[in-house]
């Protein structure tokens, strides 16, 4: 497979990827599905959640059958990168960096939403956006212990950059000392 092929394959897995995540992680914190945008990505993933839910229940708020599903596409992404540059596939080291790329990920959508929701409290803070209002959703239940620990000072929230280096260390060090990447990180 050549390089741009295996760019637009890996490249659509991370998005189905990252909707799967975006799909668990909303339920996780009970963002509200009446959203738009929460609608949107439950329409695209329930083609391929009911049936899996059948087998694999979820848990309270915890959608195991989403997680799955991201780490799941993430294994196959990590696969075709492996297989096109002519590596050995050894499954173990798929399955590890496959959570790994999996985990980073769910950090990774916690930062944006920190950031998205910054973001539109400077610009626009009376303005309705549905995406605003799911950033906001999403980075609330980490920015609370952060507001408990330091609260405002001055009129001004340092939570979120408490919550942000939290979880970039999270991501740069805990998943990685955890999960080393062992053949493909992407």
């Amino acid at each position: 497979m050549g390089d741009p092929l295996t760019f637009v394959v890996t490249l659509v897995l991370r998005v189905g990827a990252l909707l799967f995540l975006l799909r668990f992680v909303l339920q996780v914190v009970h963002a509200s599905f009446y959203n738009p945008f929460s609608e949107g990505i439950v329409r695209l993933t329930n083609p391929v959640l009911n049936p899996l839910r059948q087998v694999l229940r979820p848990y309270r708020n915890l959608d195991f059958a989403a997680f799955l599903m991201a780490w799941v596409l993430h294994m196959i992404a990590a696969t075709v990168y492996i297989f096109s540059a002519g590596l050995p596939i050894e499954v173990l080291a798929v399955v590890t960096d496959g959570l790994r790329a999996t985990l980073s990920l769910v950090v990774g959508i916690f930062l944006v939403a920190i950031f998205v929701s910054i973001i539109m409290s400077w610009i626009a803070p009376s303005v309705y956006s549905p995406a605003a209002i799911i950033a906001r959703e999403l980075a609330e239940p980490l920015l609370a212990p952060a507001r408990r620990i330091l609260p405002a000072l001055g009129g001004i929230d340092l939570s979120p950059m408490i919550t942000i280096v939290v979880l970039m260390l999270i991501q740069s060090y805990a998943i990685n000392a955890v999960l080393p990447c062992q053949l493909w990180c992407g």
